[in-house]
């Protein structure tokens, strides 16, 4: 075992308000490092107790894999390197305290390599001291047992690390395309290069990836793959990363059967068994993997996204599965990881993942207005379009993926139509070989029609973030009263469709809502987004007085 995962394993041994890394809160994290941990690379950070009374995490101890620093109140901090223990000691006696009566004290010493030693006691004010000991000196055995003190990335996503750890990983997802039918059809072939895409591989890379998906007699077998996985890197990594490959297999799986049915599929059985991931933890990652499709095809505004983002991270807790783990390639809709951190930042939960340390350039949602311009916004409607920020966000970066798999699969088709070429000039037009790669070209063909497909629904629902899900019928007349906008009355009106009013008594006179129609070309919403833009429908004093005005004229007829 190593040293990060002895000390992930054991922290809980200095009682409450303990974390390990990547799901250390960014508030106690950002405490402890600026507190009494300036020097130390917030990466490398494997755990975390927070003793500080304001839950502040600016007291307690913090873990590296070749330290510990501690700090408590009017004391200074202390760095302990492991390496220079020989061992710490835990012992108590009787003292004397108020009016003669005796007291149990406890004692923390650390003996040093060099014979000094150190009385640990004051800085580990709310700490259970003889945990403490337990932990530091089970660090040292495990030493022993030929483990080595070094500091190694505890929240490095998929796309950081090596390209060997990525061919190796995409080599598996390979291997489940090619289980059931001994071939890799074009869904299975999209989704391969959209995650290709998701990880940053290099085209060097990429050319290794497409022979492998191209020649199945060149197959590695899975067992052999993830046991050079998991000697490519960390212990704890290893956990994540496997989860991650789990969660991009069953996606692959769900887009042409019933997820829930991931039982009946030996691959996936054989692969949870030998990864030691349980039920709860794939049902964890199903609902993971929902999660993201439903806020596209529900068309979920920033409220309910920040609402389903932290009911998944409380059954991520639940489960014991940090949420690094679900998003470590990325997300199955087409965000990498840090796109997928990015937009958890805007909406302020930067600190989720736990990725958010190894990425720049993060934005925030621009919010403007307050009091009664804010109010306005609400009554009018228009507050319901900055609250699509997210899925906005979240449609860029699937329009940005789906670009780059389809240039991805223009290369491959490009490499194939050669060789192609070169075949079909030797003359042996009926060869096995023509045949093979005509049949790859066709499916690479559809899967870029089927990229291309995807990057323009993308295109359509970015544009309907910005266009009102609900028409204000009072506000659109006001706005268009005049003879010259007649025509761009009724293009908005044909694109929205009025919902069916429940007839009886009660509801009578209650006025039928017009939303959306569904099957809008690109074009459509476009020209949509430039009508409403040119009779200001979305500006607040505009809205709010056509609306006023459409009313007071209905009311007085």
């Amino acid at each position: 075992m190593s040293i990060q995962k002895y000390i992930k394993e054991h922290i809980d041994l200095l009682g409450n308000s303990t974390y390990t890394a990547p799901s250390i809160p960014d508030k106690k994290l950002n405490g402890a490092i600026t507190s009494y941990a300036q020097d130390v690379n917030l990466e490398y950070v494997v755990a975390l107790q927070d003793t500080s009374i304001l839950s502040s995490g600016k007291e307690g101890c913090l873990f590296l894999g070749d330290a510990v620093y501690l700090k408590t109140s009017f004391e200074k901090p202390l760095k302990l390197e492991y390496a220079s223990i020989e061992s710490v000691s835990y012992s108590t006696f009787e003292k004397a305290g108020s009016f003669g009566k005796l007291k149990r004290v406890e004692q923390v010493e650390a003996i040093m390599n060099d014979g000094t030693t150190h009385d640990l006691t004051s800085l580990l004010l709310n700490v259970n001291l003889q945990g403490f000991a337990e932990l530091i000196n089970g660090i040292l055995a495990e030493a022993e047992n030929g483990k080595d003190f070094v500091n190694t990335s505890q929240i490095t996503p998929l796309s950081e690390m090596t390209e060997e750890i990525k061919v190796n990983y995409i080599k598996i997802v390979a291997n489940f395309a090619y289980s059931d039918d001994q071939t890799i059809d074009v869904y299975e072939y999209t989704e391969i290069i959209s995650l290709l895409s998701r990880i940053e591989l290099s085209s060097s890379r990429r050319l290794e990836i497409r022979s492998y998906l191209s020649h199945a007699e060149n197959m590695i077998s899975t067992e052999a793959l993830l046991t050079t996985l998991k000697d490519s890197v960390e212990e704890g990594s290893f956990e994540i990363l496997s989860k991650s490959l789990f969660k991009d297999i069953l996606y692959i799986f769900g887009t042409q059967h019933n997820i829930q049915e991931w039982s009946q599929n030996q691959f996936l059985t054989e692969l949870a068994r030998s990864l030691c991931i349980t039920t709860e933890e794939i049902e964890l990652i199903i609902a993971a993997i929902q999660n993201d499709e439903d806020i596209l095809k529900h068309r979920k505004n920033d409220n309910q996204i920040k609402k389903a983002m932290k009911d998944l991270s409380a059954k991520a807790v639940a489960v014991g599965v940090p949420m690094a783990a679900i998003y470590f390639s990325g997300s199955v809709v087409g965000l990498s990881a840090a796109g997928i951190t990015s937009g958890l930042a805007a909406m302020g939960m930067g600190g989720l993942l736990g990725f958010s340390s190894m990425f720049t350039g993060i934005g925030a949602l621009v919010l403007i207005g307050v009091g009664t311009y804010h109010g306005l916004k609400k009554v009018s409607g228009i507050g319901d379009l900055e609250n699509n920020k997210q899925r906005e966000f979240m449609l860029q970066a699937i329009i940005r993926n789906s670009q780059k798999s389809l240039s991805f699969l223009i290369e491959d088709i490009n490499a194939i139509t050669q060789q192609l070429m070169v075949e079909m000039k030797k003359g042996n037009e009926n060869s096995e070989k023509i045949q093979k790669l005509s049949k790859l070209l066709d499916m690479l063909s559809r899967g870029a029609q089927m990229s291309a497909e995807k990057q323009n629904m993308s295109q359509i629902e970015q544009v309907i973030t910005k266009l009102p899900a609900k028409l204000d019928m009072d506000r659109l007349m006001g706005l268009t009263n005049k003879p010259t906008l007649e025509k761009v009355r009724q293009f908005i009106l044909s694109c929205y469709v009025a919902l069916p009013v429940a007839q009886d008594n009660e509801q009578a006179n209650v006025k039928p809502e017009f939303t959306l129609r569904e099957g809008l070309t690109l074009s459509d919403v476009e020209s949509l987004h430039n009508c409403f833009t040119e009779i200001e429908y979305n500006k607040v004093t505009q809205a709010v007085f056509a609306s006023a005005t459409t009313k007071a004229k209905n009311l007085f007829r």
